[in-house]
């Protein structure tokens, strides 16, 4: 019985994934993309290791701030 339910849930979701894409698809005929001039957005699309490297800095700067927060362990032990 558990197992049926999972296909049937599992179809329900496929149905309807299916479903929404082909709607997408059709209601988004007539759009037609004209990109705009290269502003700051495309231009920081388009340079990735910027991007990469404000990454790699924020999550040490993170992981910086929580070994300073967390207390200092005991040697002696």
């Amino acid at each position: 019985m558990k197992r049926q339910n999972r296909l049937i849930l599992l179809a329900a979701v496929i149905f309807i994934l299916l479903i929404g894409w082909i709607l997408f698809i059709i209601l988004n005929q007539d759009y037609s993309y004209q990109p705009a001039e290269a502003d700051f957005r495309t231009w920081f699309w388009e340079k990735r290791g910027l991007d990469l490297m404000v990454q790699v800095l924020l999550v040490f700067a993170g992981a910086l701030g929580i070994a300073a927060i967390l207390p200092a362990e005991d040697e002696d032990d």
